[in-house]
């Protein structure tokens, strides 16, 4: 079963591929991996101006007004193109801001969707029973920010990130303006810029609280489950690149006097690839579907996930066994797609977590 794309979506996806490959061709990407030089601001006003941060921001505030399948192409096309640019998260931002019943919301999406603010969500592990302070990183005490908000994606670039704090001891969800923060860059395995934010001392004027109470965890519930799932759908996009690099390798590499793709141990492999692939990509739009038809139901967001860290390991195994001595030379790009792909597999939760998580939705304890 595959998921084809509706006409306007076939449209989407060819201007961001061919925008994509035009502007951040495969030196440029080796720029921005060394760390010669990072995504620009200039890039990422180019991003905004194509209306890419905003894709699911409502149009009355200047978002494109689309609905998550149709965002997912585009950032499937991130993915593709092995682009470290921070608009699955933007996006996840933007619909928060729209959702949120407190604060100055309106002009925050409006600076989002009109390029003027760049903005960033703190990603989360927390279970759902979980206590508030238990995952409430920051907490207000006296009228001042205290807490650590660890390995925000896109930190260093963003001038905002939203995330939930303890306030008065309840639960609550806010943005905060990161020029009162401390930032220090960390690095994983892919090349999405990542940053530990230290709020000491902060005023909490410097945050705009959002929500609180049960409409501040409904806020926090709905960007895990968001996060997760468009982080997934990136990540099915580089999957097919890798898919498609492996299988043009072993069709144009020759041994023995024939392509090895003709070898039956080679081609064993690659449909090994490609199921592994396609069930990802599957499984990602369907859980997305699945949570934009019902939004309290994120069950196959979970299942997908978990599905996606098996797969991730042997899209990496295969493809690089398939590319032999190719694989590990760093001037061929496939290492661009699975050190992300693998950062991927261990960032926000593991395995174990979302089957616990996918175990709960189902009112079933796991077996310890």
């Amino acid at each position: 079963m595959r998921y084809s794309d509706s006409e306007t979506q076939q449209l989407l996806r060819s201007t961001t591929r061919s925008y994509l490959a035009a502007e951040f061709p495969p030196e440029r990407l080796y720029e921005i991996e060394s760390g010669e030089s990072p995504l620009s601001s200039d890039e990422l006003q180019k991003l905004a101006g194509m209306g890419w941060l905003g894709l699911i921001g409502p149009e009355p505030a200047g978002g494109g007004g689309l609905g998550l399948l149709d965002a997912a192409v585009v950032i499937e096309e991130f993915g593709y193109a092995a682009v470290p640019a921070p608009v699955a998260f933007s996006n996840v931002a933007a619909d928060l801001l729209a959702r949120a019943k407190l604060g100055d919301s309106a002009r925050h999406l409006g600076n989002l969707t009109g390029g003027r603010q760049t903005y960033t969500v703190s990603e989360s592990t927390r279970a759902s029973d979980a206590e508030p302070a238990s995952y409430s990183s920051p907490t207000a005490v006296a009228g001042r920010l205290h807490g650590t908000l660890p390995r925000v994606p896109f930190a260093t670039t963003a001038d905002w990130v939203l995330a939930p704090l303890t306030l008065d001891g309840q639960p609550a969800f806010a943005a905060f303006a990161l020029d009162g923060a401390r930032i220090d860059e960390t690095h994983l395995l892919d090349r999405a810029s990542y940053a530990d934010i230290h709020l000491e001392d902060v005023r909490l004027d410097r945050a705009t609280i959002l929500a609180t109470g049960d409409d501040a965890l409904e806020l926090h519930d709905r960007c895990d489950a968001l996060v997760t799932a468009l982080s997934l759908i990136e990540t099915a996009g580089m999957m097919q690149r890798t898919l498609e690099l492996t299988g043009q390798y072993i069709t144009d590499r020759v041994q023995f006097g024939q392509p090895i793709a003709k070898f039956q141990a080679a081609r064993h492999r690659a449909a090994d690839l490609l199921m592994q692939t396609e069930t990802t990509r599957w499984a990602a739009f369907h859980a997305l579907w699945r949570f934009e038809q019902d939004p309290t139901d994120s069950d196959e967001i979970w299942l997908a996930k978990h599905w996606a860290v098996r797969a991730a390991d042997r899209v990496f195994q295969v493809s690089h066994l398939l590319h032999g001595g190719v694989g590990v030379d760093i001037e061929y790009p496939l290492h661009l797609y699975t050190q992300a792909i693998a950062a991927f597999a261990v960032r926000g939760g593991g395995m174990s977590e979302m089957v616990e998580r996918t175990l709960e939705g189902l009112d079933l304890t796991p077996r310890r």
